[in-house]
């Protein structure tokens, strides 16, 4: 580097100051190697800083044990820091111990490859799913009680509606279509109101609004606009009854019987227990098509889950076709009657394990077999069966709906049937025990449909303190009749 030349002495008559701002002004002048070095700081300066700064980490490090002392082992904390620390830990113990306090730890820690949003939806399907299950029981335990006022009924059928339309659930479906065959006329109207209302009903309102602006393009002729519509649902919606049952009406407004047959199809796949579908489907059928066979089993299956619809005007018109078709649904009446000495044909395996459905949709068979037999207990409840009896009509239901008798490929469909029959028959036969002769018509309390496990050790309990107890009784009588 090349050193500027050192200033020359101030010239006579001139200050100090005006001497330093010259020389100030020479050095910016002369470049930023000459600044570098002559701003470079002394050593003394250097080691006086570096002295200060460890004199400052050790007193920190000094303190840091001491107000921290939770992170450490307690070394060398000051023993009021220590205490602190123990009593926070302390506190957070108690705190995590405290049931709800788990259950908020839990919630908000998510499980391995799990994202907390994925963990809060599973703890809300959860929820949802608990309340379901215990708000249709009460319903279906104050519709199936004598002790329950008709005003009670009606609220049970309310909260059914309510959870087929919200959740879209089976067991709601099938209480009400159970409720159809109630002796009160008033009660199985409405029922019939709140299963129309859930099959045309779709949770969600974007749906619920596009159906009713098509509808309403239906009615002012734009029916170009609205089959744009149903077609669109259809699409976002694919495996939704009602949908097709829609398009079918506008396909057959417009004159496509093809078209409105297969629609008709679709919707009765997709929701096979909608007996308005069946009565449509029938009339197209008898009407367009002249199959009488086809329309009269269709008819005769709406007829059966609601017995509220005119079915038998429809029948006698369906009779002047065919005469022949008369006698032989006489003859099946024979067979279908309900009574305490044999379960009907209908809801024995032979009538649904040869039908597309049992195989490739067992979901949806299911649905329409726990129907068939909601109804059939109903009715069967109407005629006060004994225990005997009703241990007997259980026994042939559960033993031919074993899934082991059956192929493999029907073991999904046999499987869920013979579940729901076990899981009735013990619930029946336990309230059957607390009485003798007549059934009782309440369900079990709740503390055994909380629990199916629970519930099976409690009758194999007290069946082994039954034995135990005879065991007991007939060691006395030999101990008391054998000779002194």
């Amino acid at each position: 580097l090349v050193l500027p030349p050192p200033p020359p002495p101030p010239p006579p008559g001139r200050s100090r100051m005006c001497a330093s701002m010259a020389a100030v002004a020479r050095r910016r002048a002369a470049g930023p190697p000459a600044l570098l070095l002559r701003c470079r700081r002394s050593p003394l300066a250097v080691a006086t800083a570096s002295a200060a700064l460890a004199a400052i980490c050790c007193a920190f490090v000094a303190v840091l044990p001491g107000d921290l002392g939770f992170l450490c082992s307690g070394r060398g904390a000051w023993p009021a820091s220590e205490q602190r620390a123990r009593r926070r830990r302390l506190l957070v113990a108690q705190w995590a111990s405290r049931p709800d306090a788990k259950r908020v730890c839990d919630w908000l820690m998510p499980g391995p490859g799990q994202t907390s949003e994925q963990k809060g939806m599973e703890e809300l399907q959860e929820r949802w799913n608990r309340e379901e299950a215990e708000n249709v029981d009460k319903a279906k335990r104050t519709l199936q009680s004598p002790n329950t006022t008709i005003a009670q009924k009606r609220r049970g059928i309310e909260e059914l509606e309510y959870w087929a339309i919200r959740r879209g659930g089976y067991d709601a479906e099938i209480v009400l279509i159970g409720a159809l065959k109630h002796p009160d006329l008033d009660l199985a109207g409405q029922a019939h109101v709140s299963l129309k209302k859930t099959w045309e009903s779709h949770f969600n309102a974007w749906v619920n609004s596009a159906l009713s602006n098509a509808k309403a393009m239906t009615n002012f002729g734009k029916i170009d606009q609205a089959m744009k519509v149903y077609d669109k649902v259809i699409f976002e919606n694919p495996v939704w009854g009602e949908g097709y049952h829609l398009r079918a009406r506008l396909h057959n407004k417009m004159g496509n019987h093809t078209q409105t047959l297969r629609d008709l199809h679709s919707a009765l796949e997709y929701c096979p227990n909608n007996y308005v579908t069946m009565v449509e489907l029938g009339l197209t059928y008898m009407d367009k098509y002249q199959d009488y066979d086809k329309a009269e089993e269709l008819m005769n299956k709406a007829g059966d889950l609601c017995p509220v619809l005119p079915i038998k005007a429809i029948l006698g018109v369906l009779y002047s076709k065919a005469p022949y078709l008369k006698a032989k649904a006489e003859l099946d009446a024979k067979f279908n009657v309900v009574t305490l000495e044999a379960v009907p044909q209908r809801l024995l395996p032979e009538g649904w394990i040869h039908k597309f459905e049992a195989t490739e949709r067992p979901n949806q068979a299911f649905l329409r077999v726990g129907a068939e037999l909601e109804q059939w207990f109903a009715k069967v409840q109407q005629l006060n069966p004994t225990r005997h009896q009703q241990r007997k009509l259980w026994g042939m239901l559960v033993i031919a709906w074993d899934p082991d008798k059956h192929a493999r490929e029907l073991k999904s469909f046999t499987t869920q049937v013979h579940l729901a029959l076990k899981d009735r028959r013990e619930r029946e036969l336990m309230k059957a025990g607390a009485v003798e002769g007549k059934m009782m018509e309440v369900q079990a309390p709740d503390e055994y449909d909380a629990d199916a496990i629970t519930f099976l050790r409690q009758i194999r309990r007290d069946r082994r303190l039954q034995r135990e107890k005879a065991e007991a009784q007939a060691e006395m009588e030999r101990s008391e009749a054998a000779p002194a």
